[in-house]
């Protein structure tokens, strides 16, 4: 990358425009027009920001007490990006709508936000209500000042809380274990409680225990039971900072609540039909199972019925009877009633109400497509949906899909691709073949069939056509383990045209070629994933995955068993030889809540392995590692980081030859919300990707210990997220900051940004969040 020259005092490249001293007038007014300050005055000054700090540190949880007492400053300011506030501006700048609706609606108050003005705050009800978070927590002697900070038209305020020492529980309670009834039941839940004899005072801990007791008190039977029929009586007359706590059933509870409920019958409606009545009905399992469509096979839904005649009462069944109904992905509705028996106070009839989507549908897509390798083009998917295909919940689905591309940037601009496919898959809610494997009653495992067909060229240069089938299973064990296994995996893919160019591209790239070649693969995978977070309010959790597959083994040993030792060709299959490795997977995320507004930092790091042997010298060029795209390095372009330092032919244009054995990869993203649905992230991200031997026509592309660090390429960039809670649709824009394929020495490229915008740049359009 060249250096351009500075002439006549500092210049700023930005995106490919050079802007000189006299052009940094145009940026600060650009600038001021972003700080969200047009209506702002001193006397009416905008809502800056806040701090609250303690007079004296908590001995206890004092991190998460100034967390709770953050969410009590409200109205919150507006969010600012080094000093802009672009949501504010935009607000500003747009006129007030006519209309709840349209395009100026949606810019000046989904995408805009409206400023917050200082004057709104109400200062001294907060004051108050930071008092009163601390008296929650035991710190009943707390008391809380605050000061303003008046700059200009900018506006902050500090609160300043003091405490004392918390009131500590002496002893807690639980019911009466001598009496009867919603009492005695209490006593045998002391040990379920978070809140421990010796602790501070914490009363929203207390009424989380509170709700938690409740809950499990219903699953014996107590239905009509909530939890603000439970109460917490406190003793603060104790003396010595020391309280005691008893929870009991409040005075004056109906005896409809102070009772045990039995189921009586079970009625299980499948298919229910507003217009058309029911059809058919049949005792299966205890149950009346009625049909108003004739649908499914009865032991489809009621094996995923947990409510059983003659059982107490229980909310945890009709909970995962609910979760395991609506996991079949078939059903717009799931209803579990309960009525009360005309003649017995205390039983209960059940009803269980399914309301399933339309059995057939087709669906269709048209789509752009902006790919981070400068490729851009429409798609068009096209596809038919049977959601109940042999009675049992089974969902068919067939696809034809196509794309065109175009290059519109970089070298060999211009260069055209299509892609051609058809995709089959049966996803049928059950483990066929394995029903002893464990999982939850919440989620209903499934096993899934799936047949493609594939062609993909590029026009003047190659042309490769893949054909695939496999058979896999996804489970749950419990509510925080996934599991994934890949029983059969077969794949056939060629190269079945190559130009002149692309050919002797291959010739004097023997190991590339080799990739191509062996590419019919057999073989199977499982991935394990686990996640640490065992409560949506979790401010930290931790998810980490460990996967593998393989290729060829079990048809190598099958091969060896029948040919005997291996000829100098390799083991074939219909005349096709098959290729043999394996790969590793390991990842690890990491997510933590920040603030009170909804902030994240998000971190992945993974490492991934893939090793040939045996029938193969090299690994299918469709299982080895890439760096680069829109999951990946987004400052760089697709498979155009590596492997290690090795710099490809740019006049190719093929990215074809930087893949590699090896994978290292790590990313950071502080996520924010701008307004509304709409959200931001900050991001870098590292990595590359190297080559387990030495291949001469990639020199530097092998991996070398104590060179990794040295090869790292690095990006960051700006990333805006559209999130209304259904779909995310994320724009990243990311630039490079380090360079592996640079002279070592000269690999940071602050300074060295080239004066055309499309190299500095990358946009990555994608679905969803990267990681």
């Amino acid at each position: 990358m060249k250096r351009g020259p500075v002439v006549g005092g500092w210049r700023l490249a930005i995106g490919g425009w050079q802007l000189g001293v006299g052009s940094w007038w145009l940026v600060v007014m650009l600038a001021s027009s972003c700080t969200g300050l047009k209506h702002a005055t001193e006397e009416k000054p905008l809502f800056k920001g806040f701090a609250i700090k303690w007079d004296d540190t908590p001995p206890h949880e004092a991190t998460l007490a100034l967390q709770e007492l953050e969410r009590v400053v409200t109205p919150t300011p507006n969010n600012s990006i080094l000093g802009m506030r672009p949501t504010v501006a935009l607000h500003n700048m747009m006129k007030e709508p006519r209309k709840q609706k349209g395009l100026r609606h949606l810019l000046k108050y989904k995408i805009g936000s409206p400023p917050v003005y200082f004057h709104e705050l109400p200062l001294d009800d907060i004051n108050a209500a930071l008092v009163n978070r601390m008296n929650n927590r035991g710190h009943f002697a707390a008391s809380s000042s605050y000061s303003v900070d008046h700059r200009g038209r900018l506006a902050s305020v500090t609160y300043t809380v003091t405490v004392r020492e918390p009131h500590l529980i002496r002893s807690i309670i639980m019911g009466d274990s001598t009496g009867s009834g919603v009492d005695s039941v209490i006593a045998t839940h002391e040990r379920d409680l978070r809140t421990v004899e010796g602790a501070p005072y914490h009363l929203e801990r207390l009424a989380e225990d509170r709700t938690m007791i409740a809950d499990r008190i219903r699953d014996r039977g107590w239905y009509r039971l909530r939890p603000d029929d439970l109460v917490w009586i406190t003793d603060t007359t104790v003396g010595g900072r020391q309280v005691d706590v008893h929870l009991r059933v409040k005075a004056g509870t109906s005896l409809a609540k102070r009772i045990p409920y039995t189921i009586g019958t079970v009625t299980v409606i499948g298919d229910h039909d507003e217009i058309l009545p029911p059809r058919d009905s049949i005792m299966v399992d205890s149950m009346l199972y009625v049909s108003h469509l004739n649908m499914y096979r009865p032991h489809t839904i009621t094996r995923g019925v947990f409510i059983k005649p003659g059982d107490n009462y229980s909310l945890r069944r009709s909970e995962a009877t609910k979760r395991y109904l609506t996991s079949y992905g078939v059903f717009r509705n799931v209803l579990v009633n309960y009525h009360d028996d005309s003649t017995h106070h205390d039983l209960l009839h059940a009803e269980v109400r399914l309301v399933p989507q339309n059995r057939f549908s087709l669906f269709s897509e048209l789509n752009a497509v902006s790919k981070s390798n400068n490729f851009a083009g429409p798609g068009l998917k096209v596809g038919f949906r049977d959601r109940d295909l042999f009675r049992g919940a089974e969902q068919l689905t067939v696809d034809l899909n196509g794309r065109f591309e175009t290059q519109i940037a970089g070298e060999g601009t211009g260069t055209n691709a299509y892609e051609l496919g058809a995709k089959a898959g049966l996803q049928v809610p059950r483990m066929l073949l394995l029903p002893f494997l464990r999982t939850t009653r919440t989620s209903v495992p499934f096993t899934h069939f799936a047949l493609g067909y594939g062609l993909f060229r590029r026009i003047g240069l190659f042309g490769l056509e893949s054909a695939s089938a496999g058979m896999s299973y996804t489970w749950r064990e419990d509510r925080r383990t996934w599991h994934d296994l890949q029983l059969l995996e077969v794949s056939y893919n060629n190269l079945y045209y190559a130009s002149e160019e692309f050919d002797l591209f291959l010739d004097e790239n023997p190991a590339i070629r080799r990739s191509f070649e062996e590419q019919f693969i057999i073989g199977f995978g499982y991935s394990y994933t686990r996640s640490s977070k065992q409560r949506d309010t979790q401010r930290n959790w931790l998810v980490y995955t460990v996967g593998g597959d393989e290729g060829g083994n079990i048809a190598s040993l099958i091969s060896r068993g029948i040919e005997g030792p291996r000829p100098e060709e390799g083991y074939s299959i219909f005349g096709e030889r098959y290729s043999q490795y394996v790969r590793l997977r390991p990842e690890i995320r990491l997510y933590q809540k920040v603030g009170t507004r909804g902030s994240m930092v998000a971190a992945r790091v993974l490492a991934h392995g893939a090793f040939a042997y045996g029938n193969s010298t090299t690994v299918p060029y469709v299982k080895q590692f890439f760096a680069g795209g829109t999951n990946s390095l987004r400052g760089f372009r697709a498979r155009s980081v590596g492997p290690g330092s090795y710099v490809s032919d740019a006049t190719n244009n093929l990215l074809i030859d930087q893949v590699g054995d090896l994978k290292f990869e790590a990313n950071l993203e502080y996520r924010f919300t701008m307004s509304g649905i709409f959200k931001a992230a900050l991001f870098a991200d590292a990595g590359n990707v190297w080559l387990i031997n030495d291949d001469p026509q990639r020199p530097g592309g092998q991996f070398n210990r104590d060179e990794v660090i040295d090869e790292l390429a690095v990006d960051a960039g700006f990333g805006l997220r559209i999130d209304p809670e259904v779909i995310v649709v994320r724009l990243d824009l990311a630039f490079p900051l380090r360079r592996p394929d640079l002279p070592a020495g000269d690999r940071w490229v602050f300074d060295d940004l080239d004066t055309r915008w499309n190299r500095n740049f990358i946009l990555n359009i994608a679905i969803g969040y990267p990681f």
